[in-house]
């Protein structure tokens, strides 16, 4: 049902059913956490969670589709493209900020939202609401990249950088990179891995990458 059409009762229990999930999908993952598991959470029967959603794959969605477009679209609105190329040296510039910036912000939103990421992503494969979702915001973050491709080519670095294929390139590398460093299983990821590594790093390392890519320095 529409939020809009709810009484401010009706908000209030699919707004405590949806809270419940967010922090079960993230603590226990879309597969561990069950309708139960919600409702139980929430405080509300199963017969309540049924007004408001088909099943636990509905309430995913509805978590999903808020987070791109209330979340994800409206954060880069007033992103602002470097007015100029990044220093070699010295104190860094409003520009050569740009990019930590940018990804600081990606890595906060990805991080406090991951149960719902990775569900979508796990669900993506075999269901194409989820996998429409999910290139939804990949073109999101795709075409953020390649802007900034097109600004450094302006500025006379990455010539032979082609702006959709760079941007497809370093959008699903930070999808997988944040995958296994921010998730709430990240430790024993990264333990698997031989490497532990904070935000501050892995925000210093994505920017790195993106920035070297396209200016060389």
């Amino acid at each position: 049902m529409p939020n809009e059409l709810l009484t401010a009762k009706g908000r209030q229990t699919r707004q405590a059913i949806e809270e419940a999930a967010r922090k079960l999908f993230a603590e226990r993952g879309f597969h561990g956490t069950t309708l139960a598991d919600i409702t139980s959470a929430a405080g509300k029967s199963p017969a309540v969670f049924y007004r408001y959603f088909a099943d636990k794959e509905d309430l995913l969605a509805v978590l999903a589709e808020s987070f791109l477009h209330d979340v994800v679209a409206p954060s880069g609105l007033s992103l602002h493209l470097p007015d100029s190329p990044p220093q070699a040296g010295g104190a860094p510039t409003d520009d050569d900020n740009f990019f930590d910036a940018v990804v600081t912000g990606y890595w906060n939103i990805f991080k406090q939202n991951i149960g719902i990421m990775i569900a979508v992503s796990q669900l993506a494969a075999t269901q194409q609401r989820f996998a429409a979702v999910q290139n939804e915001f990949r073109r999101f973050g795709m075409d953020i990249v390649a802007a900034s491709v097109r600004r450094a080519q302006e500025q006379g670095y990455g010539a032979e950088l082609n702006p959709q294929h760079t941007a497809a390139a370093i959008a699903l590398l930070f999808e997988n990179f944040t995958t296994v460093f921010a998730a709430s299983s990240g430790p024993s990821a990264q333990a698997g891995l031989g490497m532990k590594i904070s935000d501050e790093d892995a925000i210093a390392t994505l920017s790195t990458v993106w920035k070297k890519t396209l200016y060389g320095a």
